[in-house]
């Protein structure tokens, strides 16, 4: 059973994935064809791959290949190619739609 934590923690960590790789793409010319993470942006990218997988699975939803393919490709390189980046930045907004979706979805008790 899902807690109302779990998906506090996956929108959490998808928006700093996103601002990873959002920042990445700031850095990067804008005619290059790949763009460079640095170490705390290739933590919160595979934080962000993980929580994203665990909400589209928790909707009855196949995670997209691009999220696997970007995962094998920061396992192995500092380098993204931007179109795979702009890809997966899309595909975690939406995911992370998802998850707030299910913090307001979801009642939230206090405790007094």
């Amino acid at each position: 059973m899902f807690s109302i934590r779990d998906f506090v923690t996956a929108a959490i960590n998808i928006l700093g994935a996103i601002d990873a790789l959002e920042s990445a793409l700031a850095r990067a010319a804008s005619d290059a064809d790949t763009i460079l993470i640095t170490d705390q942006e290739k933590e919160l990218i595979r934080f962000g791959i993980v929580d994203a997988r665990f909400v589209l699975s928790a909707h009855g939803q196949e995670p997209p290949k691009v999220l696997s393919l970007l995962t094998l490709r920061i396992a192995n390189s500092f380098e993204i190619p931007r179109a795979k980046a702009s890809a997966v930045l899309a595909e975690f907004r939406s995911v992370e739609a998802l998850a707030e979706t299910d913090l307001t979805a979801t009642p939230i008790a206090l405790a007094a």
